[in-house]
């Protein structure tokens, strides 16, 4: 699902030193298996009102605003990083949702 290591090595590399192009190219790659992965973890209640293509969205924007940060000291794989970044806005748009059927 996610591509393969030597591949996403290659790409990092490119975006430290590529520029926007190297980085639209990275995270293009990572958009689809990231959308499976947000498709499979959203609520159905919330999935029948959240698109996970917006999800997908809002996790790639602040992973490209994010990613000269995560390129300096590489904690976790890049994958876990964006998977991370995903469950997040998942949990936020959660609360987003369920605080507006309060309403």
């Amino acid at each position: 699902m996610w591509p393969n290591n030597e591949a996403t090595r290659k790409l990092l590399d490119d975006a430290k030193t590529g520029g926007t192009v190297a980085v639209d190219r990275l995270l293009g790659e990572f958009r689809e298996p990231l959308r499976q992965v947000i498709h499979m973890r959203l609520d159905p209640v919330l999935a029948r009102r959240v698109d996970a293509s917006d999800i997908v969205q809002d996790v790639l924007l602040e992973a490209n605003q994010r990613l000269v940060e995560y390129l300096k000291n590489p904690a976790m794989p890049f994958h876990l990083w964006l998977r991370h970044l995903a469950q997040d806005r998942i949990i936020d748009s959660h609360r987003r949702h369920r605080q507006a059927q309060r309403r």
